[in-house]
């Protein structure tokens, strides 16, 4: 009888050594994988948030000047129409820096990148104060809006002197407080709610006047 398992026994054996010398490394293969093995695994640095410290510096800084500025100004011209004056106007900026911060953080990023694309002036810094929300918020609603609490604070004083030089009566210090911090808080109430409904609105129309000073990238 032939034997007929000669011939698939030898294709089997050419099968192996093939595979064998295919798993079989070549010298550049070799070199290439020891350096792979050698080389130092690198770990990349986590960068460290300085807003904080950015944000206590910037605080100390504007709170001081606004504060003794206003007390200057005050002091230098006693009058009440003045400090009055005063009071609305830094009632009415920490209201629309209220605004600001609070629409950076509802608003929705993704019709300012359809704008970007299409090179709307405006748009990038639109996409980046949304990106930025969280320092934002903390500039226009925690810095700038406890400053202005502070300086409203010391007209609403300046105020209360007066009124009580004039009536040297105790309860219209009490009132003159009272009336001041409604108001705040108030205008304030409203000032989000538009801000939560008109977003998108706010982020733009602030970014599109920032463009004027600062080109985009």
């Amino acid at each position: 009888m032939k034997n007929t398992d000669s011939v698939p026994r030898q294709n089997a054996d050419e099968t192996t050594e093939a595979t064998q010398l295919q798993e079989v490394p070549s010298e550049e293969q070799a070199v290439e994988a020891k350096k792979k093995k050698e080389r130092p695994i690198t770990k990349k640095k986590k960068k460290r948030n300085l807003w904080p410290l950015k944000a206590l510096a910037i605080t100390l800084v504007l709170a001081a000047a606004v504060n003794a500025a206003s007390t200057v100004v005050l002091e230098e011209f006693p009058h009440l129409w003045l400090a009055a004056l005063l009071t609305v106007i830094i009632l009415l900026v920490g209201v629309l820096f209220d605004m600001v911060g609070t629409a950076a953080t509802a608003c929705d990023e993704g019709p300012f990148l359809s704008m970007a694309s299409r090179k709307v002036k405006g748009a990038k810094l639109a996409v980046k104060l949304s990106k930025k929300s969280d320092v934002v918020s903390s500039v226009c609603c925690d810095i700038v809006g406890d400053i202005c609490g502070i300086v409203s604070g010391v007209c609403a004083a300046t105020i209360a002197v007066y009124t009580l030089n004039l009536n040297g009566s105790f309860w219209w210090t009490v009132l003159i407080y009272a009336l001041i911090s409604t108001l705040t808080i108030t205008l304030k109430a409203i000032g989000k709610g538009i801000a939560v409904k008109k977003a998108n609105s706010i982020i733009y129309g602030v970014a599109k006047m920032l463009s004027i000073f600062r080109k985009e990238g």
